[in-house]
């Protein structure tokens, strides 16, 4: 599925233009882990973005794109957002974005990262190891649909933009505790509404279980909605009037930290269409159901994904087709 796309890293100063551009990779990356936009004024480029395995010239001519037996709706676009673990080099976070720009309706669909895949290592988020290209197929055949493009996130991306804005206010689900020394990790909040740093804002996010194995009583399911949500209050946070004087930080921010394939034209011509974006009542997510304690080629605590519920879930959320996709269309791969 790769489609021979220059991959642009941005490591490097850029003149302010292109870093007001990066700020809105850097916000969308956030809500979506994320999806989000900065209330700036930006020209609006006059030629929509083509989708993965479209040409402008198709674009341009017909309403959707086709794509085997189903259609692309008009403007529909796809994203990979994912977050990798500086240490392992596996995928701390995964999530499948679809971004339908007419109706103004964003669909977030988190992957959980031991997501039983049919490979050598069979979770889901040792796909990155080889390249977030891998991951981005390995993706794609799961969803069914072709991803048109990705954003990778640092974590101290995370943790800056939340301090840039002064902290976030946050209702902690449930009681954490847990430490791990190797990581320097050490997290120990109590359930509740409380104000929360970049750093507390990462670790109530990258929470999994208490050091007795209590903790989610769902698992990865509900450690991925908080982490949705964390992302929706950040969002928010940062697209608040009292953010506008940190333009340059968050500049500084997204320079430092973000990966994506994106050119500036189309962040551009994405950020102008998601001015119009409604946060409270354009946003829906979700998470990939599943049994997390599968065991398979001698890997314990795989998720395996619930075929059935799962391909209801993709075309709720992320279906960017103007037809439902079937089982046929995707591949959620069960143990023998």
């Amino acid at each position: 599925m790769a489609k021979g796309k220059k991959k642009r890293k941005l490591k490097k100063p850029y003149r302010i233009l292109r870093g007001i551009y990066m700020v809105i990779v850097v916000i969308a990356a956030l809500i979506v882990l994320g999806y989000a936009v900065y209330k700036i004024a930006i020209p609006e480029p006059e030629m929509a973005p083509d989708p993965a395995g479209s040409s402008s010239t198709v674009q341009a001519s017909t309403p959707g794109m086709e794509d085997g037996a189903h259609q692309r709706k008009e403007q529909t676009y796809t994203f990979l957002l994912a977050v990798p673990d500086q240490e392992s080099g596996n995928a701390d976070g995964i999530m499948v974005v679809t971004y339908d720009v007419p109706n103004q309706k964003v669909g977030l669909l988190s992957i959980p990262r031991d997501t039983l895949v049919k490979k050598k290592n069979p979770k889901i988020n040792s796909s990155m190891k080889a390249g977030i290209d891998n991951l981005e197929e390995v993706v794609s055949d799961l969803v069914g649909f072709p991803i048109d493009y990705y954003i990778t996130l640092d974590l101290d991306a995370f943790i800056e933009i939340v301090d840039a804005v002064g902290g976030v206010d946050f209702d902690v689900p449930v009681e954490m505790y847990y430490d791990d020394p190797a990581q320097d990790l050490h997290i120990h909040y109590q359930p509740g509404m409380q104000h929360l740093s970049g750093q507390q804002a990462m670790e109530v996010c990258r929470f999994r279980h208490n050091a007795d194995g209590t903790g989610y009583p769902l698992g990865d399911v509900q450690r991925a909605e908080t982490a949705q949500k964390m992302m929706l209050t950040i969002a928010k946070k940062v697209m608040s009037v009292d953010s506008l004087v940190n333009i340059n930080e968050f500049v500084g921010i997204v320079e430092r930290n973000i990966e994506t394939d994106l050119k500036g034209t189309d962040i551009a011509w994405f950020a102008a269409k998601a001015l119009g974006l409604n946060l409270s009542t354009g946003v829906s997510s979700g998470t990939l159901p599943g049994d997390g304690n599968v065991t398979y080629g001698g890997t314990s605590y795989c998720y395996e994904l619930y075929p059935e519920d799962s391909l209801e879930l993709i075309n709720k959320l992320v279906n960017p087709y103007t037809s439902a996709l079937t089982l046929e269309d995707i591949n959620i791969f069960q143990a023998p």
